[in-house]
């Protein structure tokens, strides 16, 4: 029933009561009108007077939001005009895709007179992503309960949750051939190539027990030494974001791994590419454009499966180096970019670690 309608029937209550007590002219009628009067008058100021004008803040006080964890949100809330009222509570629905309940989330406000009020209400296992409110509701009732008043305070929030940081193990000392051939073998991030002999002059620094003597003396205080001509390898991550329906829970790990190998390789000082296989590959160089790919890592959705050769080939370079790998899940598309193109792959999933 509408607040108007329930104040019409209160005051034909009342004019009934009126009528009773002048036809009756009892104490006992006097005082029933008299009582219902009072209550009549205190719901018709309650239903006109602007008990809703009210400034509220929001605030969100943990300091980094990461996916999983739980949000505590405060809500700072400041009376305009005191007047006796029942019960206050603040109302929010939680954005769409911030939680997995989505219900509202009554908080009750205490002694709502003027002064300024501040609760807390917490949300669990949040997911990533950006994520807006966008509102709240200042529901208001009076002391029996009868009558209710409601005001939508538009309030926005954005709100950053980062995915989660798994563990990550650098592939330092081990590798994969390209081309589908598989072995171990003792690895750096910088690797000796090739190498050759040479003859140059004596240099101080060199060591003495790498000195050829006698064909130093013969070529006259020249000396030989075996050059290691060392070539740096070059670190890629490259990112799969492909996955089938009903497995966004891998694909979310897979981005948590994707967290950690980058915070690895910035911890390292290692300058690095990602590439994002997507329809169209995106190529982010690190750590200069880390803003980039922090929204990158807010906003990523799954790319459904598709043949993935023809967009590496096309996009990534053709040179040898150490190509990190992270896929939802091992399809056989992933397995088939890995026979196919050049570089060292080592794959890591949302479940386990392929060299």
């Amino acid at each position: 029933m509408k607040n108007w309608m329930k104040l019409f029937l209160v005051w034909a209550a009342a004019f009934g009561l009126y009528a009773f007590a002048r036809i009756e002219g009892s104490i006992v009628a006097s005082t029933l009108w008299w009582s219902f009067f009072v209550l009549a008058a205190y719901w018709t100021i309650f239903m006109i007077y602007p008990v809703t004008a009210a400034n509220v803040s929001r605030r969100v006080t943990t300091k980094r939001l990461v996916s999983g964890q739980t949000m505590d949100v405060q809500l700072q809330v400041e009376r305009k005009y005191p007047f006796l009222v029942g019960i206050v509570t603040l109302e929010e629905t939680p954005p769409p895709r911030l939680a997995t309940s989505t219900n509202v989330i009554i908080t009750p406000v205490d002694r709502f007179f003027r002064r300024t009020e501040t609760v807390h209400y917490e949300i669990e296992q949040i997911h990533r992503g950006i994520h807006v409110f966008d509102r709240t509701v200042l529901h208001v009732r009076d002391v029996f309960g009868l009558f209710d008043r409601k005001r939508t305070l538009r309030l926005e929030t954005v709100v950053e949750v980062s995915p989660a940081e798994l563990p990550f193990d650098l592939p330092r000392d081990e590798q994969v051939g390209g081309r589908g051939e598989q072995y171990r073998r003792t690895r750096t991030y910088t690797e000796v190539a090739n190498t050759t002999s040479g003859v140059r002059e004596y240099a101080a620094g060199d060591r003495i027990g790498r000195i050829d003597w006698k064909a130093s003396a013969r070529r006259g205080n020249l000396m030989t030494k075996t050059f290691d001509q060392e070539q740096e390898k070059k670190l890629s991550l490259v990112f799969v974001p492909s996955t089938t329906a009903g497995h966004e829970e891998a694909f979310e790990r897979s981005l948590s791994l994707l967290v950690g190998a980058i915070r690895q390789l910035e911890r390292k000082n290692l300058p690095f590419e990602l590439y994002v296989i997507e329809e169209q590959v995106r190529l982010f160089h690190l750590p200069d454009q880390s803003a980039e790919v922090g929204h990158y890592l807010l906003t990523a959705t799954p790319e459904p499966e598709g043949r993935l050769v023809e967009r590496v080939k096309r996009n990534l370079p053709q040179e040898v180096g150490n190509l990190i790998l992270i896929s939802p899940l091992e399809t056989k598309w992933v397995r088939e970019m890995m026979n196919e193109t050049q570089g060292s792959y080592h794959l890591y999933t949302a479940n386990e670690v392929t060299t």
